[in-house]
């Protein structure tokens, strides 16, 4: 697998809908289970609220590093909570601890196309945009949770690409930075087929 290097992002460049990229083959039964999925997650993200309220968070001044085992605990759980149908214990929750393990800040994350030498690739961003600062794009936490979840759902999940986007995060040394022209994001490449990238961009 290719490795991975800092990536400088453009206007021109950089995909940022910040609507889930859906699979329109999609059949009623996967729309029905991603809905399942959502509600699931609202239902999560209310109860870890609580949680958090009643004292029960974690200490900002643990997390400014990320730790081995948070990476490898995630990819414990998808190997071994996976259901018939499927699913993993891995939600945008989660995504956004690692994020905030790994670099100290909640980042956004968006896919971007990358054309090469005649072939097409796609990668996740981990980009400079953190929660609560003025460019970014989420009006609330909860909406940025919501984004999470669609990437997590419609795509790394999907293709079975979470864990290797989990395993680049523990390994890469590359960190955000806003405070450059131009931007820099920290690339994490998807080990699609074209097949999948064509149904990935539409």
């Amino acid at each position: 697998m290719a490795g991975m290097s800092t990536m400088t992002l453009t206007s021109t460049s950089l995909h940022t809908s910040s609507k889930p990229i859906n699979d329109n083959d999609h059949d009623e039964d996967d729309e029905n289970d991603n809905n399942l999925d959502l509600n699931f997650f609202q239902q999560e993200l209310a109860r870890r609220r609580r949680r958090d309220n009643d004292g029960g968070g974690a200490d900002d001044g643990d997390m400014n590093d990320v730790d081995d085992d948070t990476i490898e605990n995630a990819q414990d759980n998808i190997t071994n909570t996976e259901s018939e149908e499927n699913e993993v214990s891995f939600d945008g929750y989660d995504f956004r601890d690692i994020i905030y393990s790994k670099w100290g800040e909640c980042f956004d994350v968006d896919f971007q196309r990358v054309d090469s030498y005649g072939f097409r690739n796609v990668y996740l961003n981990i980009m400079p945009f953190r929660l609560g600062g003025r460019r970014f794009r989420h009006q609330t936490e909860y909406d940025y949770l919501c984004h999470l979840q669609a990437v997590k759902v419609e795509i790394l999940v999907k293709y079975n690409q979470l864990e290797y986007i989990l395993t680049q995060i523990g390994e890469t040394t590359k960190k955000p930075r806003a405070g450059t022209s131009p931007l820099v994001a920290v690339p994490l490449r998807l080990d699609l087929t074209p097949e999948q990238v064509e149904k990935i961009l539409g």
